[in-house]
């Protein structure tokens, strides 16, 4: 008898090829050794699992859902003990519970929140190339947090995805989006800016998209214009790049 369990998890996502299992020969991925971990757990090659978003290869996670299935019942407090026992430390079970077979983190998720975490100097830190991303050009925040505002609300984002993927629509609907400033840390990491994203649902590499276009904003190669017109079907020249993997953290999913 399989028995199902909810789990919240964080993973620093530099040394993995995102989410999402791969062949062998490909290279690690944190749904493979999570997998791992349960076929160790539960003695069986029995195991299930499904996440709530496929994070790339690179990108980081601060409340990644996933429904597990296991041919054992388990104490959750146990089952998050055990996995971080057999888990590599860049991966963390933060809580565990029961669940049903019903359940689907993708299907039945409300929303998604992401962060972007960058600086904008000329050098970065000795420290922060894994977590936050540089990007060394003058950026004027302030035409960027304008460019956020546009971006609440229900549209299509044709021109904000990497194709590969097949989806129903590309419309999606952004419920907050926003530039916060975050003072230098104490310890070793500097002031930097986070554009924070919350939205029901998110494209292929859609995050990352948006965040090169917002720096081609607020560098003043495009305009707040050229960011409506590309806010609709029909398909427009690339906007800006897509966003180094290294500076996005997937936060939460809201059910």
């Amino acid at each position: 008898m399989i028995h199902h369990y909810k789990l919240i998890l964080e993973y620093k996502g530099t040394r993995y090829l995102g989410w999402q299992i791969q062949p062998e020969s490909a290279g690690a991925t944190v749904q493979g050794e999570l997998n791992r971990a349960l076929r160790v757990i539960s003695k069986s090659q029995e195991v299930r699992s499904l996440g709530a978003g496929r994070t790339d290869a690179g990108v980081h996670a601060l409340g990644q859902v996933a429904k597990v299935g296991i041919p054992l019942e388990i104490a959750p407090e146990n089952l998050v003990r055990a996995l971080n026992v057999n888990l590599p430390d860049d991966i963390r079970i933060l809580s565990a519970e029961k669940s049903d077979a019903e359940f689907f983190p993708t299907v039945h998720a409300q929303s998604k929140e992401y962060h972007y975490r960058f600086t904008c100097t000329r050098t970065f830190t000795a420290f922060q190339n894994d977590l936050i991303t540089n990007h060394p050009f003058e950026l004027d925040i302030e035409k960027m947090r304008a460019a956020c505002k546009i971006l609440i609300g229900s549209h299509d984002f044709t021109n904000f995805y990497c194709e590969g993927t097949e989806v129903a629509s590309n419309i999606r609907e952004i419920y907050e989006c926003e530039i916060l400033e975050v003072a230098q840390n104490d310890w070793m990491l500097p002031s930097h800016y986070v554009l924070r994203i919350i939205g029901n649902g998110f494209l292929k590499q859609m995050v990352r998209l948006l965040m090169g276009a917002l720096w081609n904003i607020g560098r003043g190669k495009i305009t707040l214009e050229d960011l409506k017109s590309a806010l609709g079907p029909e398909k427009v020249r690339r906007l800006g790049p897509v966003a180094p993997p290294n500076g996005l953290y997937m936060v939460r999913v809201n059910y």
